[in-house]
This record gives C-alpha cells, sequence and structure tokens, in this order.
C-alpha cells in the first residue's frame, strides 16, 4: 500500500513507544518502574470531578460550539488576564483536544512548503514532526548543558533566513526543566519586534517552576502582542492529561484559521470535559500549590541521586517535571549482550535488564542524554535510582 509521501519525513512519537513497551511489559507481568511518562501521577482534584458528574446530570453531553463552550471560552481569557497579563476577549481563544492539537492547528495554520520554523534545542518530540507534517522546515536553535540550557541569542539570530515563518518557544522547557525568565523574554520581545516574524509559545508548565524564577508571557508585551500565539491547557496543573482539553489565545485573524482546521478534524473537544476544565481554571488553586511543593522535594531528591552516580552529570530543572541527565560517558561501553552504540540501547538496556523506563535523549535533540520524569512516588523514585546506579555501575568499559 503507498501512503501519502507527507509521511515519509514523519517518526512517531519515541515517548509514546516507550510507554507502550511499559504497558506491555506490566501486562506480561513485570515490575516496571516508567520515569517516561510526561504527565502528574496526581489524581485530578475533587471538585473537578464531581463540575464532570455535574455535567453528565446535567445532560451536557451533546455536541458544543467547536471553538469550545463560551462558559470556558470567558474562564481562559479572565485567567489570562489575571496571571499573565495577556489581554484578551473570548473570541480570541480556541479550546481544543489538549494543547498538541493546539498547537498542530497553529502551525498548519500558519506554515506551509518553503517555511522555515525555529525550535530551540532540546525540544518536545512533537514540534519538528508538526513543523513537517505542515510541510515547512524545523531549524534547530541549539542551547548547551554546561551552560543549564541557557537561551542562545547568538545561535537565534544565526538561525534566521528570509524563510523564517516562526518561532516555538516552550517556557518551562520540557525535556529540559529549563526556565527562561523576564530578561530573557525582554529581549525575545525586542527581537521579535525587529524581525517581525510570528511567536507560538507552549506555556503548559507554567505552573510547575520552582526557586522563585519570575516568567513573562510573550503575548504580555504590547508591541509583539499581535505577533504571538499562546498555547495552554489543564493538564499538566490540574493533573487532567486525559481529560484532553487544551486552548490557544492569540490574534482573532489566526485563531479564526485554527479554528477552521478543527471544525473539519476533531469538532469540539468533549462537552463534559471542556466544564470539569471551567472548574478547574475558575475553582480553588490550592491544589496547583500542594502539587509544586511535592514535585519540588522530588525534583531535589532525584537531582542530588544522579549527580551521585559516578560518570553521569546533570544540570538541574528549574521548572516542568523533567531532568535530562548526560550520559555521554557510559555510551560505547558494554552489556551483557555486546557494545552499545547509543543512548537507545542504554535506555532498552535499564528497562530490559534493570525495569526502569525512561526516555532516551535523540527523542529531544540531544543524542547524549535521557529523560527522566519525576512524576512519581518518592517510594518509586528512590527505587528507580537505586535501578539505574546499579545499571550503570555494571556496565563494562
Amino acid at each position: 500500500m503507498n501512503f501519502a509521501r507527507r509521511l515519509d519525513k514523519i517518526l512517531p512519537s519515541k515517548t509514546l513507544s516507550i510507554t507502550n513497551r511499559v504497558l506491555e511489559m506490566r501486562k506480561a507481568g513485570e515490575d516496571i518502574i516508567s520515569l517516561g511518562a510526561g504527565e502528574p501521577d496526581f489524581a485530578t482534584p475533587e471538585h473537578v470531578k464531581h463540575a464532570a458528574i455535574d455535567a453528565i446530570n446535567k445532560g451536557f453531553t451533546k455536541y458544543t460550539v467547536s471553538t469550545g463552550i463560551p462558559e470556558l471560552k470567558e474562564a481562559i481569557a479572565t485567567k489570562l488576564k489575571k496571571d499573565n497579563n495577556i489581554d484578551v476577549n473570548p473570541s480570541q481563544v480556541i479550546v481544543s483536544c489538549g494543547g498538541k492539537f493546539a498547537l498542530a492547528a497553529a502551525v498548519l495554520a500558519l506554515c506551509e512548503e518553503g517555511d522555515e520554523v525555529l525550535i530551540p534545542s532540546p525540544y518536545w518530540v512533537s514540534y519538528p514532526e508538526m513543523v513537517r507534517l505542515a510541510g515547512a522546515k524545523p531549524v534547530f536553535v541549539p542551547t548547551k548543558a554546561e551552560q543549564c540550557f541557557a537561551f542562545d541569542f547568538d545561535e537565534l539570530q544565526r538561525a534566521l533566513t528570509p524563510k523564517t515563518k516562526l518561532l516555538m518557544f516552550n517556557n518551562p522547557v520540557n525535556p529540559s526543566g529549563a526556565v527562561y525568565d523576564e530578561k530573557v523574554t525582554d529581549n525575545l520581545a525586542e527581537w521579535l519586534k525587529s524581525t517581525n516574524i510570528l511567536a507560538l509559545t507552549d506555556e503548559i508548565y507554567e505552573s510547575i517552576i520552582f526557586d522563585d524564577i519570575a516568567i513573562r508571557s510573550l503575548a504580555s508585551y504590547p508591541e509583539i502582542k499581535e505577533q504571538v500565539i499562546t498555547v495552554n491547557g489543564v493538564s499538566k496543573t490540574y493533573a487532567m492529561t486525559g481529560w484532553r482539553i487544551g486552548y490557544a489565545a492569540g490574534p482573532k485573524k489566526i485563531i479564526a484559521q485554527m479554528a477552521k482546521i478543527q471544525s473539519h478534524t476533531t469538532s469540539n473537544p468533549t462537552s463534559i470535559s471542556q466544564w470539569a476544565a471551567v472548574s478547574a481554571i475558575s475553582g480553588d488553586q490550592s491544589f496547583v500549590t500542594e502539587m509544586k511543593a511535592a514535585f519540588k522535594k522530588r525534583r531535589d531528591f532525584v537531582y542530588d541521586r544522579l549527580n551521585k552516580m559516578s560518570g553521569l552529570t546533570c544540570t538541574n530543572g528549574l521548572g516542568a517535571f523533567y531532568l535530562l541527565p548526560d550520559a555521554s560517558y557510559f555510551l560505547n561501553q558494554r552489556t551483557g549482550k555486546g557494545k552499545m552504540k547509543d543512548v537507545v540501547e542504554l535506555c532498552q538496556y535499564l528497562l530490559e535488564e534493570y525495569r526502569v523506563a525512561v526516555v532516551p535523549g535523540n527523542a529531544f535533540g540531544v543524542p547524549n542524554h535521557f529523560r527522566i520524569s519525576f512524576a512519581a512516588s518518592m517510594e518509586q523514585l528512590s527505587e528507580a535510582m537505586d535501578r539505574i546506579q546499579a545499571g550503570l555501575h555494571n556496565l563494562d568499559s
């Protein structure tokens, strides 16, 4: 069978393939600790669940407006003004089936063959594939582990060409845990103003920032407001990954084009989930504070353990719930099956021999690293660190 040629350039999600392998091994009875999943291990807050039940009982189970119910768009606009100083009205908001689809719809609406999209590296695995699906070319803007993956404006300027259409900007960053403070966004706003290119900002981890670092949304800068599309959602902030509610806000003409795409693909997000999201965004926020405190404790523990493992180095994660250790020292060492050739084989070794799942860094543009999610219990994290340490120790140089 012949498939569309555009799919030849697109790779399956490596993070989802790890998740699927873990599920297979667990189904076979294996004791697997997964540090691969990009989702909080907390339960969705009770008041949010009750809002969903209430929506079912009231019969809110039909189609909605394809761009989202008015009540949710109003709640999002209010949240953006209050938390992000982004002044939009509900007509500038689109609710999607997760933040991922909001990002994809924006890329499809803005980019085509011949366009280039700047993506700081390391990057979330789906960014370049979304760009390729639109027919455009991803251009990677490298950052350095030894500089804590700090945003590099010299590299950004070098990557700029007359074909550049869009910058994809994730803050805090999956997979590195880097956080770009207000000084970075001040400079980036000036750069965007001078170049007049568009920015698609992924702020899905905005509520999970440690160490009192202040960040600012790019769309809050008045001089570039018409150049920025802001994407967020309820998945990470409220432990609602399976509810599939994300959203985008930006210039009305761009949102209208995204709405065209959504109307002919997913149509509206789940009606019940939308009412749950209204409760999450507008209701009690104490859950978020408690979850962040737990993540910080876990971050500190895992960071300390990783940096005590001989041969492994790791910069600290300032946000999200990931760490990205450098495994260069262990590549080309030997397992019982022979010499490893890359970090993929190292991760396979840790999974198959030590029953702990992590994600190889080549999925994120950093082939000597692997990503750890510390969205797991302290008991699981402690056992996982013991397993990783044993696995690395038992390699033969």
